[in-house]
């Protein structure tokens, strides 16, 4: 009986082991095409994340699905709540001041941010060796209290290097 009552209980807040409170659909195609040479950083900005679950998460870390060993994430972040901070998160070069950039890892993401309505989560990645990377999305690692989970976001790219 209790452990029905706790599995209701895991279900009903969106916190079952095998199905997080942001638990996404499948990889997808690639959206977005970046160029950049080798060792120079680029920033991936049309990644919004949501969570329509009724607890709120802390992010911990963003990685590309699938990702090649030569290519790095450098730094996540979510853009500050300023207009310039904004206009620049939409850049590809990574050139936002430091003082725009609120570190992903440890951002709780509300509860009920649905669709379309959650924080930009802008990726930089460094290419370590010349060549075409491809990811069909980004995996999003984060927590609710002692449980971690994974949610694979559709938002796929193409990324040339010379």
């Amino acid at each position: 009986m209790l452990l029905a009552v706790a599995g209701f209980a895991l279900n009903w807040f969106g916190m079952l082991p095998w199905h997080g409170p942001m638990s996404q659909g499948d990889q997808g195609d690639v959206t977005a095409t970046l160029r950049t040479e080798v060792k120079h950083t680029v920033s991936y900005a049309s990644l919004w994340v949501y969570n329509p679950s009724r607890v709120g998460v802390v992010l911990d870390d963003v990685q590309p699905v699938n990702g090649d060993p030569a290519l790095r994430v450098v730094n996540a972040w979510i853009p500050a709540d300023r207009p310039a901070c904004q206009a620049a998160a939409t850049r590809w070069n990574a050139s936002a001041p430091h003082d725009c950039k609120i570190p992903a890892e440890g951002f709780v993401l509300p509860s009920h941010t649905p669709v379309g309505n959650g924080p930009r989560l802008v990726v930089e990645l460094k290419p370590m060796r010349a060549g075409t990377f491809r990811s069909p999305g980004f995996d999003i690692h984060y927590h609710v209290g002692p449980i971690h989970y994974t949610a694979t976001y559709a938002d796929g790219f193409l990324l040339r290097t010379s």
